[in-house]
Parts: structure tokens; C-alpha cells; sequence
């Protein structure tokens, strides 16, 4: 679904990426982890063309992206959800959740995607009329998710999905990422809480110093014991 090879890039200064290799399949959870500034969510933004690419390519079904301005990759099926919850504090649930399908035209289609992310998350239909500013953390980072369902994603890119979160959010969130999966979404995630998420992905990969460090099944990272000593806290 998506490979990234040789990927070199950084915001316009030194290079952030050296050389970095990723791929994702549909159907697939995967999670990338390693320490503060190994370039994990530069990895996220290369994707959605919000960085500068010195070399490599990032093909998404065999179409490079590396030269598409981000409103195309939008297009391309693909949503980017940015580190904290990245709400329009003035607008109601509701609101913010329809400023999701803002570049969708068949408005009928659009109200039954609206249903069907109310099913998913329950509490925000029950909120739907209330300003999204009022809402607990656990609550926007929901609304921020069902936002970016709204454009029909085929894969969802998720910076620190927990960040901030108490820990039976954090559980809530990643179960409402299963979920996503199971509907024909591929999740591609930076996530700090490595071992649940790898607990919750179908692979990993390691990061450091902006190299690719270590990949394998998310199973298997979780075992490795240099992972455990170096990621894990083990």
C-alpha cells in the first residue's frame, strides 16, 4: 500500500531522515517508536508533504507522492492526525466532525458516514451540539479521530494518538484503532506508550538518529530484549 525507500528529509536545515525504510499493507497497524528526536513524526509529515525531501521516493499503489502538494495526497484517500487533540475549539462536535468531509460533495453520503462515527464513538453523538472546547482530553482526541474518518481514509496517519491521555483513555484509544482497522482502514502510528501500541500492531519499526534501527512483527518487538532495555523502560 505504501513504501517509503531511501528516504532522506528535514524542514530546510540539516536532514531530519537518513536513508529510511517503511512499508505498510492494508489491513495492517503499524507502529513506529524510538526516543525523542529520532524522527519518528517527520516520517508522518514526509508523507503528507509537509516536508523537504532531499532524495527517496514514497510510493503509495506505485504512485509517488514525493511531488504532490498535501490537498492531492488528501485526495489519494490519505488523513494525517496530528500530535494533541487538534480540535476547532469554537465549533461544536459536530461542526468540527463535518469539517472532515470538507472537500466530499454528496452531502446524503457524507450524513450516513456521520452516523456511522457517531456509532463508533458513542459519547460524541451524545456531545455532538456541545463546544468542542468544553470536552476532556480523552473526548477531543475522539473527535480528532472521527474527524479524519469523515474523509474515508485508506490509510490514517496518528502522531502520539495518547499523548497527554489518562491510562484507561489510552486503552479506549488504541481499541478504537482496532476498530478502525477491522473497517478497511490501515493505521500507520508514532506512538511514545511502545509497548501498548506494539501490543496493538501488526508491525513495528525502531527508530534512531533519524536511521532505521530494528523492524519485525509488533510480537516479536515487544520480546526483543534490546527493545525492552533501550524503548520499553524492560
Amino acid at each position: 500500500m505504501l513504501t517509503i525507500k531511501n528516504l532522506t528529509a528535514g524542514y530546510g536545515g540539516p536532514n531530519i531522515l537518513h536513508d529510511v525504510n517503511v512499508t505498510i499493507r492494508e489491513g495492517e497497524i503499524v507502529t513506529i517508536i524510538g526516543p525523542n528526536g529520532a524522527g519518528k513524526s517527520t516520517i508522518l509529515k514526509s508523507i503528507f508533504g509537509m516536508t523537504k525531501i532531499e532524495h527517496g521516493s514514497i510510493r503509495y499503489f506505485e504512485e509517488n507522492l514525493t511531488a504532490l502538494p498535501t490537498s492531492e495526497i488528501i485526495e489519494r484517500g490519505i488523513c494525517f492526525v496530528p500530535q494533541g487533540r487538534s480540535v476547532f475549539p469554537s465549533l461544536t462536535v459536530e461542526e468540527n466532525l463535518e469539517m472532515g468531509a470538507f472537500i466530499r460533495k454528496d452531502k446524503k453520503v457524507v450524513r450516513k458516514d456521520l452516523h456511522e462515527v457517531y456509532e463508533k464513538f458513542p459519547k460524541l453523538y451524545e456531545r455532538r451540539h456541545q463546544l468542542s472546547k468544553t470536552l476532556s482530553g480523552g473526548e477531543q482526541q475522539m473527535v480528532s479521530l472521527g474527524r479524519a474518518l469523515m474523509l474515508q481514509p485508506r490509510l490514517l496517519l496518528l502522531d502520539e494518538p495518547s499523548i497527554g491521555l489518562a491510562p484507561q483513555i489510552v486503552t479506549e484509544v488504541f481499541e478504537k484503532c482496532r476498530q478502525i482497522k477491522a473497517a478497511g482502514t490501515a493505521i500507520l502510528m508514532v506512538e511514545q506508550n511502545a509497548t501498548l501500541a506494539l501490543e496493538y500492531s501488526d508491525r513495528g519499526y525502531v527508530l534512531e538518529l533519524g536511521r532505521n534501527r530494528l523492524e519485525g512483527a509488533g510480537k516479536d518487538l515487544l520480546q526483543n530484549k534490546q527493545v525492552g532495555e533501550l524503548y520499553l523502560g524492560k
